[in-house]
């Protein structure tokens, strides 16, 4: 852990941040600016949280509500979720290799969409998805598992 970083439990989850305490959202915080999302958020960090052993990072941007969770382990991010207003964003970036196997899984139409439109860089293909419904967040668990695979099924 560097200098001037904490540890903090979140939901269950041993959080690293690199922010005064002062400016550290409550998780209730969280879930009222998520909105009619927050079932979704908890179920995806709940999925993450029982399934990955990648320890969460909170960042605090200057912004009121600029927040942002990145899962890391040794150095490699699996995801990046943002909480906005009424939702949130998720961040998956697949390598080449990655890419290549991501076109062969069963998608919801609108992640299909998202992944078909992102484009190619040199580091890969950023997949930036607010996801809306159950099927949207399979579809990201699918994405998921071809980074690295879950401890347990995906169901």
């Amino acid at each position: 852990m560097g200098k001037g970083e904490k540890k903090k439990k979140m939901r269950g989850v041993e959080m690293t941040e690199r922010i005064s305490e002062k400016s550290i959202p409550a998780e209730r915080d969280i879930l009222a600016l998520v909105g009619k999302k927050a079932k979704l958020w908890e179920m995806l960090r709940d999925y993450l949280a029982a399934n990955y052993d990648h320890v969460p990072e909170l960042s605090v941007g200057k912004e009121e509500h600029d927040l942002t969770f990145r899962y890391r382990k040794g150095g490699k991010t699996l995801v990046t979720l943002e909480p906005e207003k009424g939702g949130f964003k998720v961040l998956v970036v697949l390598g080449r290799e990655e890419d290549a196997k991501a076109r062969d899984v069963d998608l919801s139409p609108n992640v299909k969409d998202i992944y078909e439109n992102a484009k190619q860089f040199h580091d890969g293909r950023w997949l930036w998805i607010r996801p809306k419904t159950k099927a949207e967040l399979e579809s990201i668990k699918k994405i998921l598992a071809i980074k690295r695979k879950p401890k347990a099924e995906i169901l």
